[in-house]
């Protein structure tokens, strides 16, 4: 789709100069929050845009108002306990309108963890120029997660996600190992936290 990634590269620098108000705007609303480790924007690149935009399964008609992670941020906390006041906390500073715990359905399966939502762009953070490009986005996403959780969730989706070739069983079997101990790392750590706040 040229065209499409023409569209989508004029709008780039719009994108990104919002993605970094955002970020700002996030860190001021956080700056003596507890047991916050980082919070980061992205935008999309050209060619997730295209990947995300040409998926065979429940394609977008209208991608570039549609696709909602042209913006995207994200906040790393210390603890599972964490994750809750957090998402609570952004959905204060901004309104929310979908919101998603991503996680496994099964209790004896073990995969990417990740609290998922998505926000109003508030009109404030949208530059001059802005309004003059048609289908421009009206929402970002953010994400909560662990840093056990983003330690699994960052290499799991480039050998996994964004693999090109199928993962065969061996492979799955290895990631699933993997985010077992992710999840193991998040339980031992909250039940030290406890430990300590009781001996507190």
């Amino acid at each position: 789709m040229p065209e499409l990634a023409e569209l989508y590269e004029k709008r780039l620098p719009l994108l990104q100069r919002v993605a970094s108000s955002l970020e700002a705007e996030l860190i001021d609303h956080f700056t003596g929050v507890p047991r916050i480790d980082r919070i980061s924007f992205r935008t999309k690149g050209v060619r997730s845009f295209l990947g995300k935009a040409e998926r065979e399964k429940d394609p977008y008609e209208f991608p570039l108002a549609q696709i909602e992670d042209q913006i995207a941020g994200r906040i790393i906390v210390l603890f599972s306990a964490d994750v809750e006041p957090t998402v609570a906390r952004l959905c204060e500073i901004f309104t929310s309108v979908e919101q998603d715990h991503h996680r496994p359905t099964k209790y004896n399966e073990f995969d990417y963890e990740s609290h998922h939502s998505v926000h109003v762009l508030p009109a404030h953070h949208k530059p001059s120029g802005w309004a003059e490009l048609e289908d421009m986005p009206n929402t970002f996403e953010m994400q909560v997660r662990t840093l056990f959780q983003h330690a699994y969730a960052e290499p799991q989706h480039d050998l996994g996600y964004k693999s090109e070739e199928p993962i065969d069983d061996e492979i799955k079997r290895e990631l699933a190992w993997i985010a077992a101990g992710c999840w193991g790392g998040d339980q031992a750590l909250e039940r030290v936290r406890t430990l300590v706040a009781k001996a507190g």
